[in-house]
């Protein structure tokens, strides 16, 4: 029953994991472009460092449940020895709640935002609800990956899957 909602999340988030990657090597090349239209062209592109800041959070938050499903967060295992799952159970659920207290919280900044129309105050301008957004979407799959990992848990299943292998490991 479980195993074809988890497989679909696990590719969700490996797409967007990738899509993450793929949003820092275009932060890369703009700064790269940036620099060279500076120098050689004497032209500024005031945009690229304010989009470089808005796709790089975006990018942490987009790419931190597939980080989690394949244990590739920071874990503390001084305790992970004298009972793995009550640990894996207990970290998990804190996990959740301060995921889900970031989504909620970032959810009502984000909702803030697009009811006041507040912009960047810069030259793009851009409408802050916008980038905040896609960290709320981040911050809620992660919220959906936790939850998932303490169903594994609790069901005695792999919680992690192996780097690499992708969603259908399992």
């Amino acid at each position: 029953m479980w195993s074809p909602i988890v497989k679909g999340i696990d590719a969700f988030s490996r797409f967007l994991a990738y899509f993450a990657g793929y949003s820092l090597l275009a932060i890369a090349i703009m700064q790269i472009v940036e620099i060279f239209v500076r120098n050689a062209l004497n032209i500024s592109l005031p945009f690229v460092w304010e989009f470089a800041g808005y796709m790089h959070i975006g990018a942490v938050f987009l790419a931190a449940a597939y980080t989690l499903r394949i244990g590739g967060h920071v874990q503390i295992t001084a305790f992970k020895g004298l009972n793995p799952k009550l640990f894996d159970l207990v970290s998990s659920i804190i996990g959740l709640a301060v995921s889900l207290f970031l989504t909620w919280s970032f959810g009502k900044l984000a909702l803030g935002y697009w009811a006041s129309g507040r912009t960047s105050g810069t030259v793009s301008d851009v409408p802050l609800a916008y980038p905040f957004s896609v960290v709320v979407f981040g911050a809620a799959l992660l919220s959906l990956q936790i939850a998932l990992r303490i169903v594994h848990v609790l069901m005695n299943e792999k919680v992690e899957l192996d780097y690499g292998v992708g969603a259908t490991s399992e």
